[in-house]
């Protein structure tokens, strides 16, 4: 069961740390950035709702790890991803009921990450980072196995 309050909190918390003034977004100085960062939030959503279900552990560990991440400190966006992020988890929710709705968000959200190919040095980071959501609410099971198995085939 999902701890909304405790989420919330941690969400407001980051949000705060968060509070810089955001660069404005020219697609030709920051494409490749900007896939970086939007690569990294769609991983770690996949990976939180691998097994069709958000774990309090695994969207706090998911949105500290976005706090965390230099490359999107640099770039200040920050509040930006933490955004993007929720979002997915909110459609991801919606779309557990339906399995058609559900395969259709996953393919999408694969295919997003197939954009990485272009740039082989992250994948590596991605790769770590799903590693780390995976386990961080103590049990692996086969569908986050299953999940980490299609962003790897999608990144790389």
């Amino acid at each position: 069961m999902l701890d909304w309050n405790k989420i919330k909190s941690k969400t407001s918390e980051l949000y705060g740390e968060a509070g810089k003034k955001f660069r404005q977004y020219t697609p030709e100085s920051f494409s490749k950035e900007k896939k970086f960062v939007n690569s990294l939030v769609v991983s770690m959503a996949l990976m939180t709702m691998a097994d069709k279900k958000a774990d309090t552990q695994e969207i706090i560990a998911a949105l500290e790890l976005i706090n965390d991440i230099d490359e999107i400190n640099d770039l200040n966006l920050t509040t930006e991803a933490i955004e993007l992020y929720e979002f997915h988890i909110e459609e991801m929710s919606k779309a557990v009921e339906s399995p058609t709705k559900w395969i259709l968000m996953e393919a999408k959200l694969l295919s997003e990450l197939g954009k990485m190919k272009a740039y082989p040095e992250y994948p590596p980071m991605i790769e770590a980072l799903i590693a780390h959501i995976a386990q961080s609410d103590g049990n692996l099971d086969p569908l986050e196995v299953e999940m980490q198995d299609k962003i790897l085939r999608a990144i790389k």
